[in-house]
């Protein structure tokens, strides 16, 4: 499921997260469920042309709990990788055992789940058929086996920087894609330094909120939810520490 790309080391003192990290492409198929409305279907005191409305195909608990289980899996890449652009995972090689044995443990929970919801899925069609009544268009609600093919969960580890090959083509623009690929990761860099500082800071001054008394002096109850979440961030703290943040490794001893 790993795939190791052919690129060319990027070295930038401070900025090297190029050799301490990789990127996780992350793809969850799941079975679409609305499907717009013709304008002809709707009666509105309004211009149809401004109109979007759409139908739901199936009202099914077996499908929302592998959606939700989808959004368990984003939260927990969110929470466990470093920020970097919209939709890609920076993922610390310190914590890759642990982030994919993570991921096959959600890909059986979603198989489960998966075939559940297949189980259900005849039943589901009948029932929806009822309730649109004139709306209900057979073409929407495929054969089970083509339903279970939408349904995949993969994930595939890159490597950051710049093919080999397109030196072979242009030095030119080899060059300018890899300053462009050094910029990327300078102030991914950065970015890195201050969502961790910040989150740091905003687990503490919770803690310290909690600590304090209520206004009629009585002390206030401390989750034990409060205290994992910090015990979490510095388990993983030096794994994490990418960009070398002497300041905050201060902090955490």
């Amino acid at each position: 499921m790993a795939t190791a790309l052919p690129i060319l080391d990027i070295q930038e003192p401070g900025t090297d997260l190029a050799r301490k990290t990789v990127f996780i492409k992350l793809h969850l198929g799941l079975l679409g469920n609305s499907r717009k409305l013709s304008s002809s279907q709707v009666e509105v005191d309004a211009d149809k042309e401004l109109v979007r409305v759409a139908k739901t195909l199936l009202d099914s608990r077996e499908l929302q709990a592998i959606r939700t289980l989808d959004g368990d899996v984003r939260r927990f890449l969110y929470d466990t990788c470093l920020p970097f652009e919209v939709g890609i995972h920076l993922l610390p090689l310190g914590l890759l055992e642990t982030v994919d044995e993570k991921l096959r443990e959600f890909s059986e929970k979603r198989s489960v789940l998966v075939e559940v919801f297949l189980a259900a899925y005849p039943r589901l069609c009948q029932e929806a058929a009822g309730r649109l009544r004139t709306l209900h268009n057979p073409a929407d609600y495929p054969p089970v086996e083509e339903v279970r093919s939408r349904f995949t969960f993969s994930w595939q580890y890159v490597s950051y920087g710049v093919p080999e090959q397109l030196r072979e083509i242009s030095a030119r623009m080899f060059q300018t894609e890899r300053d462009k690929a050094v910029q990327a990761m300078s102030e991914a860099c950065a970015e890195v330094q201050q969502v961790m500082r910040a989150s740091l800071l905003e687990l503490v001054s919770h803690l310290r909120d909690r600590l304090a008394d209520q206004p009629d002096g009585k002390p206030q109850r401390l989750r034990e939810s409060t205290l994992q979440k910090l015990r979490d961030f510095l388990g993983t703290f030096d794994l994490r520490n990418v960009v070398d943040d002497q300041e905050r490794s201060r902090v955490n001893t």
